[in-house]
This record gives C-alpha cells, structure tokens and sequence, in this order.
C-alpha cells in the first residue's frame, strides 16, 4: 500500500477551512461557474482526509505552522479546500467567493509570502 501524500506543496494557493461540508461544496461550484478546473480544486473533509497532506518537506516556519493548522482543523471534523490561484486577481475573486461561503482561516501561500486574507 502507497504512503505517497496528495497535497504537499501550497504554493500559489489559497487554502480555507469550511465548518460546513455543503459551504465547500457549494464554492467549489462557484469558483468552477467562474472559470477555475475542477481538477485542481481540493476538498479534503474530516479526520481521515488529515493523513492526505504532506508535512515532510521543510517550508518556511510560518507554512509549516499553517498547515499544521490545516490537519488540525481536519482531525476535528473539518472541511479543507485549497484553490489555485495564478495572479492577485484570480486570489481577490477566489478570496470573495469563500468568505460569501462563510469559509475561515483563508490563507494564501504566495511565492514568498504566506498571508492570512480577512
């Protein structure tokens, strides 16, 4: 049986946590309706879903606590969605549309930057 982790590397993503199963669902369609592929929209949802990110790799201290953040968040029951994004437009339209969704925790990992969006 593979141990391979899924989602390891955050880059140029935002990632958000949903108290809601049906919120992410419900943004996930959303950011599809507005153009971005379905097959890089993650939703990762409750405990068993926490053992799919991949924590080995050594990022900056503060992606490192984020992410910790993120299993957390999934080992409690949690939603998890993480979304692509290429430019500050694409992080602005993704940004609205989780917080209309009632998403928490929007943190985007740029390039150089992790930053929590409000």
């Amino acid at each position: 049986m593979s141990t391979t982790k899924k989602y390891s590397d955050p880059t140029n993503r935002v990632v958000c946590v949903f108290d809601e199963y049906a919120d992410a669902v419900t943004a996930k369609t959303e950011l599809i309706e507005l153009g971005f592929q379905r097959r890089y929209l993650h939703i990762l949802h409750g405990p068993d879903a926490a053992k799919e990110i991949d924590r080995s790799a050594k990022w900056f201290a503060d992606t490192d606590l984020e992410l910790k953040d993120f299993e957390r968040e999934l080992r409690s029951g949690k939603t998890v969605v993480s979304v692509p994004v290429d430019d500050s437009k694409e992080r602005e339209q993704v940004h609205i549309v989780l917080k209309k969704r009632h998403a928490r925790h929007i943190t985007h990992f740029g390039e150089w930057v992790t930053e929590v969006l409000r």
